[in-house]
């Protein structure tokens, strides 16, 4: 019986496109909607994989679905973390300046100090990177694991519900 083709290729296309989705400030938007972006890379991860697989391979299960799914979410949260930390890297001091506004605009003196001072530091400091790490770590597994259950649902072959009707004898 001929092997079914490799997880990982799939999987980390997915987790790309997933990463690249959550990653990128405005492309994150999209994720405010059931996280759509995370569910589609591992869609797109299903989606990759059934490419893949030829005549003779066994079909696609809703195991396989599963496994890219989760795959493509642990692919990710490392992508999500990598773009994340870019763009806080070259963006970040625009988050500082944010801070600083709503002191001026005094909403700060309604805010503890020590909150302030957590909340300046989480941002300037690799707190928030890991943060956003273990957040994405354990939401984009759960959320591709949905995206993968989709994929399967689409891409699965279509078998009728019937077995097909024998012919009539003749009489």
């Amino acid at each position: 019986m001929p092997e079914k083709p490799g997880k990982l290729m799939p999987a980390l296309y997915g987790g790309v496109i997933m990463g690249v989705i959550s990653g990128i400030p405005i492309l994150s938007i999209v994720n405010c909607f059931c996280c759509a972006g995370i569910m589609l890379g591992g869609f797109m991860a299903v989606f990759f994989y059934k490419k893949e697989l030829n005549a003779s391979s066994p079909p696609l299960t809703n195991g396989d679905g599963l496994a890219l799914g989760a795959l493509a979410g642990l692919a990710g949260a490392v992508v999500t973390v990598i773009l994340s930390a870019a763009f806080h890297l070259l963006f970040g001091m625009a988050l500082g300046g944010g801070m600083q506004r709503l002191e001026d605009m005094g909403i700060g003196d309604r805010i503890p100090p020590e909150t302030m001072r957590m909340v300046q530091g989480m941002l300037r400091g690799p707190g928030l990177i890991g943060i956003t790490f273990v957040f994405h770590l354990v939401v984009d597994p759960l959320f591709g694991l949905l995206g993968g259950l989709i994929g399967y649902a689409v891409f699965k072959s279509k078998t009728p519900a019937f077995p097909p009707t024998p012919p009539m004898p003749p009489q």
